[in-house]
């Protein structure tokens, strides 16, 4: 947990809805050399800038989401357009976000990052690349491009953020068996600890070392019948023990409420199983906590008779007796558990397109829209204030064979098509005469307002 100025701890919050905004790439520049005496200058438009990207990085030092929750619309500078003289544009700045360690990143439900290791980095929005200027376009056959590509536009999405901390041991238990005591006892962690239950209402994570050996153990809210339904407050905070490797489940020898020890065992153990599979198959250490009281030694022989395959230690964490010998057999334990990756990043099913990276469905009005993600960049790209721009978007489209599957889809005269933010009019016109190699503007920007440009 962080603590605020006052010393008061800081409200611990493991999610965020966020929305990130990569800047954009800066637009081409379509410019031409023109200096005294020297003829025929031919282009010299620069190129956009690269827009800035949106990273996390992974570090120890940031224990909880509640900065980037608080503030969820998360941008990254735009870049600057190219100039005249070859003169490309400056790249916009990054936006570098920090985050605790285990930390997932998640689009549409897929994970896209598992952030586990200090200094880890993923960028989580790329930055649009920079237009290129007319000099890009310059050929033998068009020595004085009037061309230039605006800039890509940033990736923009809805990201969930979630936070899954990073411990070897986890603690578990009903509530006032004893937990944060433990932690307390065996490492630096100082976790408030109280004689009532539920005390402990955000996980807690300690380092311990013994013996020259270290682990991480995490404390996390008491959990109590139904917890995994979302009773009480473990349930929220049981994900945070989902990648420990051991778990210690400590048991107070007066029971909680109505349930007596052995009972108190079973009911954890089938919430944490009920919560995630997982959960039921990973080790456990029974440990009877409370030695000091006078129904503990008791307790401890009727569990071991109960639980005859278990392993199951008598301690006290107030007093230190038997915690030595708990955390002997847990150094020893832990180099022999393989963990498992629960987050590995996937890739989201990208639909299948047809031949030319597109799709072509009418809407209910009848206007045919055009998808797909190789066209719609296309479409950013392309300034329409070029009739150059509008001639090499046209050959494009007859190119990928978007002419021929409108068509195919049914498209006549007059017919509205929309890809991205733009419409335009379908048109089967046939090539003016007299210009060979040239065809018909089949397409025409359509504004709703003002008619067809």
């Amino acid at each position: 947990m962080t603590q605020t100025k006052s010393g008061r701890s800081a409200t611990f919050i493991d999610t965020a809805h966020v929305y990130l905004k990569a800047g954009n790439g800066g637009n081409g520049a379509s410019s031409f050399r023109r200096e005294k005496y020297i003829p025929y200058g031919g282009p010299d438009g620069g190129h956009g800038g690269i827009g800035g990207s949106i990273w996390f990085v992974a570090t120890s030092n940031v224990t909880t989401l509640r900065e980037i929750a608080f503030h969820p619309h998360i941008t990254a500078e735009d870049a600057n357009p190219g100039g005249g003289n070859k003169r490309d544009g400056a790249n916009g700045e990054d936006k570098t976000l920090y985050v605790p360690l285990g930390t997932v990143v998640k689009k549409d439900g897929v994970i896209l990052a598992d952030l586990k290791e200090e200094g880890q980095r993923f960028r989580a929005a790329r930055g649009g690349r920079g237009g290129r200027g007319n000099t890009a376009f310059k050929t033998r056959f068009n020595t004085a491009p009037k061309i230039s590509e605006n800039g890509e536009p940033g990736e923009e999405y809805e990201a969930w953020l979630e936070l899954s901390v990073l411990a070897d041991v986890g603690l578990v238990g009903f509530p006032n068996a004893g937990k944060s005591t433990l932690l307390a006892a065996i490492s630096a962690a100082r976790p408030k600890i109280a004689g009532y239950p539920f005390t402990t209402l955000n996980p807690n994570i300690g380092m311990v070392s013994h013996k020259g050996k270290s682990f991480a153990a995490a404390d996390i809210p008491g959990l109590i019948e139904g917890a995994h339904e979302g009773k009480g407050l473990g349930d929220t905070f049981l994900k945070h023990i989902i990648r420990t490797k051991l778990l210690v489940h400590l048991v107070d020898p007066a029971g909680f409420g109505d349930f007596k020890p052995e009972k108190a065992v079973r009911v954890i153990e089938k919430e944490l199983k009920g919560y995630h599979p997982l959960l039921g198959k990973k080790t456990a250490i029974l440990v009877v906590n409370k030695s000091d009281l006078p129904e503990a030694a008791k307790v401890h022989d009727l569990l071991q008779k109960k639980f005859k395959k278990r392993e199951i230690f008598l301690i006290s964490a107030a007093t230190g007796k038997g915690v030595t010998k708990l955390l002997d057999r847990i150094i020893k334990l832990l180099p022999e558990i393989k963990t498992e990756d629960l987050y590995k990043p996937e890739s989201a099913p990208a639909p299948t397109p047809k031949s030319g990276g597109f799709r072509i469905a009418p809407d209910t009005e009848g206007t045919y829209v055009v998808t797909g993600a190789r066209i719609e960049k296309l479409i950013a790209m392309t300034n329409f204030a070029q009739p150059d721009s509008w001639d090499r978007l046209r050959r494009i489209f007859r190119t990928i064979g978007l002419d021929k599957a409108l068509k195919k889809a049914g498209a006549v005269e007059g017919d509205l098509v929309r890809i991205a933010h733009r419409e335009f009019q379908w048109s089967d016109a046939t090539p003016a005469a007299g210009r060979p190699g040239k065809f018909a503007y089949k397409y025409r920007r359509f504004d709703p307002d003002a008619g067809i440009a």
